[in-house]
């Protein structure tokens, strides 16, 4: 078995078996990944984004520790702005942003971002609607404790491509400390039968993952994690939490542009929408209080060619993204979590 690593995870990959799944998807598949590679690279600035993310709702079962969303107030990092009134996405403007997308070649969606999409009464109706609307890769991560086997197959039906599971640990005493859940035993199992009627229904897609968050907590079990998972779903991937080397006061003093490394690759790839219709220029810290456009009031057509993007992406470019506000609060809020 193949393994292949970057710069913030560690991926463990059956490659033969994930390949074999892409080969039979058409040559757009590859296509777009083509489009998402080089977009990463800064070769292409495109015209339309490669991936909308949607918070279908900022609703989550869950209190993960390491979660802003479980954060009480008196802990929230600076800059954090998160609503705790349940907020819906409206299905109407779901459809909307999609429209938008098929007539602007929009391949990919995500479906989640940071919390529960399953909590979304109408997530298979948006998974049905993204297919039909010529959307290639419609991926959903979920902690996996809301699956049931019709939910699972009517998932599958209607077109979701990836499934990534966040699982955080191997025992169920590990998984109670890390996402304050008794669910470690049901999560496991909804994760086997999700891939048993996949298989049964004779289908290679959608692919999943299973994900572990590496922390001082759970660790120890890493090993017995991708040991009991790496021939049970298509890939594995360990992630660690980003450490910036420099504070936010030290980014906003250095001119010297090589000894700053900021190179986030995501305004040339996504934007993400909240569940009030907010956007958002990238996938950073869920709720950051600044001012950006909702898509009741601008299409994503003008927001990703206008202003705020085209300076984003250049300052990011030319190694400048400290001068920019929500890229140092995005530094500034790890630098928090961390002292």
């Amino acid at each position: 078995m193949k393994k292949h690593i970057d710069k913030l995870n560690t991926n463990i990959i059956n490659y033969d078996k994930y390949s074999s799944k892409l080969e039979r998807e058409s040559q757009k598949f590859f296509e777009y990944r083509d489009q998402w590679d080089k977009a990463s690279n800064f070769e292409i600035e495109t015209k339309f984004p490669t991936q909308i993310e949607f918070e279908l709702s900022n609703a989550c079962n869950y209190r993960c520790v390491f979660c802003p969303y479980s954060f009480k107030k008196e802990n929230m990092p600076t800059n954090f702005d998160i609503e705790k009134k349940d907020k819906i996405l409206n299905f109407e403007l779901f459809k909307k942003i999609i429209d938008e997308g098929s007539k602007n070649n929009l391949m990919a969606i995500e479906l989640g971002y940071n919390t529960e999409p399953l909590m979304y009464k109408k997530l298979v109706d948006a998974v049905e609607y993204a297919k039909k609307k010529g959307v290639i890769d419609i991926r959903m991560t979920s902690n996996g404790s809301k699956f049931t086997k019709d939910i699972s197959k009517k998932l599958i039906a209607a077109g979701l491509t990836h499934l990534g599971i966040s699982l955080d640990a191997f025992t169920k005493e590990t998984y109670l400390k890390m996402r304050s859940s008794k669910l470690y035993e049901q999560v496991k199992q909804n994760i086997l039968d999700f891939i048993n009627i996949r298989n049964e229904m004779g289908l290679n897609l959608p692919t999943v993952r299973v994900s572990f968050l590496e922390t001082a907590d759970n660790k120890h079990e890493m090993k017995d994690f991708i040991n009991f998972w790496e021939n049970k779903v298509d890939y594995v991937t360990i992630q660690q939490l980003i450490q910036y080397e420099k504070t936010p006061e030290q980014l906003k003093s250095n001119n010297n542009k090589d000894e700053i490394v900021y190179n986030c690759h995501q305004p040339w790839q996504r934007v993400t929408i909240r569940s009030n219709g907010d956007i958002k220029p990238c996938c950073a810290v869920p709720g950051m209080a600044f001012n950006y456009p909702n898509v009741n009031d601008i299409s994503i057509y003008n927001f990703w060619n206008g202003k705020i993007m085209k300076k984003l992406r250049n300052q990011l470019k030319d190694g400048e993204g400290y001068k920019n506000e929500i890229c140092k609060a995005c530094i500034e809020s790890v630098s928090n979590k961390n002292n």
